[in-house]
Order: C-alpha cells, then sequence, then structure tokens
C-alpha cells in the first residue's frame, strides 16, 4: 500500500512549517530511497511496525517500530524497507519558516535517528493529518499546517535520540528539575544544587539541560526569575529592592541591569507600560 499526498503551495505563504507531500507506505518490501543530493524539503519518517534501514555513511542502522528519522534540506537520503519484514511507515516533505530554531539542527548535516515511544500522541496526530483533505481555496491549510507545527513541537520536545542523548529517565528527571527551578528561583541557587537535584555531575548537567532546554542552567533559572518580577511589577507595590529580595538577586541595581538587558526596558517602565496602580502612573510622571 502506498498513499501519496500532494499539496499546491498555501495560499498564505507564512506558515512557519507547511507540508510539500506526505503519505503512508506499509507492505512495500520494495520500498527504497536513494538520493545523494537530498531533497529541497526537510523528509521525515516514523516507523509504525515492520523494520527497515537508514544507511549513514559507512553505518546502516535498522529501525523498527517506534522509531523515526528526520533529513534537513540537501542532506543526502538511503533509506529501505526490509524484504521479509518491511516497515509501516508514515512520511512527510515540508518546508519552513522560522522553525529552525525549534529544530535546533537535527537533521542538518545527517539524519537525525530518534524513538518516540514517549510520545503517544504522534501517531494520532499523523493519522489527523492522513485524513485531511484539501478543498478548492484551501480552507484546510490553517488546520494543515497547525498539525504539522504540533508534530514536530512533540517530536523536539519527547522524542528520544538514539544515539548520545539520555534515556527517557534522564529525560524526565531533566524535565522534573527544570520544573523544580522554577518553583525555587527566588532561592539563591547554585549550579551545584541544581546539579544535584538531577542527580549529575555540573557539567554533565549543563550539557543535558542544554540539549532538552536548548539554554544553559543558570540562563533558564535567570528568566524564571525575570519572568517572576513581571507578575510582582504589575500586581504589587514592592518596591525594586523587595521585588530583587524576593527573586533571588544580590542587589537591586544587578535586578534592574538584567530585567533592562532582558526585556529592553526597566522595571519601573516596565511596570508603567503594564497598566500599574494609578499611584504608581503619577509617580512615574513626576520622575519624568
Amino acid at each position: 500500500m502506498r498513499l501519496n499526498l500532494f499539496l499546491p503551495p498555501a495560499t498564505f505563504r507564512h506558515f512557519l512549517c507547511y507540508p510539500e507531500s506526505f503519505g503512508h507506505y506499509a507492505h512495500e518490501p520494495d520500498h527504497y530511497e536513494y538520493r545523494p543530493n537530498g531533497l529541497s524539503t526537510y523528509n521525515w519518517h516514523i516507523v509504525r511496525g515492520g523494520k527497515g534501514y537508514v544507511r549513514i555513511g559507512d553505518r546502516v542502522l535498522e529501525l523498527r517500530g517506534g522509531t523515526g528519522f528526520l533529513y534537513g534540506p540537501g542532506v543526502p537520503q538511503f533509506y529501505y524497507a526490509d524484504r521479509d519484514d518491511p516497515w509501516d511507515i508514515r512520511w512527510i516533505h515540508f518546508n519552513t519558516q522560522g522553525m529552525e530554531s525549534v529544530l535546533q539542527g537535527r537533521g542538518e548535516r545527517e539524519p537525525w535517528i530518534f524513538s518516540w515511544a514517549g510520545v503517544p500522541r504522534m501517531d494520532q496526530l499523523w493519522s489527523e493529518l492522513l485524513g485531511s483533505h484539501i478543498p478548492p481555496l484551501q480552507e484546510e491549510a490553517v488546520r494543515i499546517s497547525a498539525i504539522l507545527y504540533e508534530m514536530l513541537n512533540h517530536i523536539v520536545l519527547h522524542a528520544e535520540t538514539i544515539e548520545g542523548m539520555p534515556n527517557i529517565a534522564g529525560k524526565d528527571k531533566l524535565v522534573e528539575t527544570a520544573d523544580w527551578i522554577r518553583a525555587h528561583c527566588g532561592e539563591p541557587l547554585t549550579l551545584e544544587q541544581m546539579a544535584a537535584h538531577a542527580n549529575c555531575s555540573p557539567s554533565h548537567f549543563c550539557r543535558q539541560f542544554h540539549r532538552l532546554m536548548g539554554k544553559s542552567p543558570i540562563a533558564y533559572l535567570t528568566e524564571c526569575r525575570i519572568l517572576r518580577a513581571k507578575s510582582m511589577l504589575v500586581s504589587t507595590n514592592l518596591t525594586l529592592k523587595d521585588i530583587a529580595k524576593r527573586i533571588g538577586f544580590s542587589s537591586s541595581s544587578y535586578f534592574i541591569h538584567i530585567f533592562r538587558k532582558m526585556e529592553g526596558v526597566t522595571p519601573e517602565q516596565f511596570r508603567y507600560l503594564r497598566g500599574a496602580a494609578a499611584g504608581n502612573d503619577d509617580q512615574y510622571r513626576s520622575k519624568h
């Protein structure tokens, strides 16, 4: 069974991601693809059953149900089904405008090989995509783009790289640690304390946390503190000194410096712009 669906370009050309084509192959022992120059689009597959193979240089990786692979534009492609037990595979070729930061380099130099066993919603979303149709004037275009966007975010957040990344249990601990950091960001946390909570050495924790969250633990802690400060600025009349103390900064001057660096305005300006109490408005006017 070979299902191939090709989409016309979307009338709205600014979707973050949009399929060029997608489909579903099953019971196809002759499924074989060799593209030495790759494609102009991303090429993404998930394996639902059976088995097949992806060749990367001199290596041949066997992929079974619950795994998948992603090629970026221009990356050489070489993959094929097992003749005796051909894979049941779903695929999509898609373009992006801004999703590169979400994908974080996955598939850019060689195929990203991953397990999606921990992403139970993935197969459901793929079925929704396959069930879509393209009526006149592309009324379905927004829905199709939204489904693909959700699929990509699920796979980036929850899929496990088969080679070289932490297992699901380790990843769950990192996510739990991120939640713990956010809950305790008002305390004077150190990198060593955060790493200890994740049961990692500081250096290992930094590497794995950055892979998962796209930022260092210290940058994440600072982001949590600034988010908490924003809420305090617009919902209380606390002084900047009191807010700085409550969110874990050693001084109000350092808090003001970091806030302005991240937000482009001072805390006082942010408080005024976001509709603080009338008393604060009068105070701001008297200073300016």
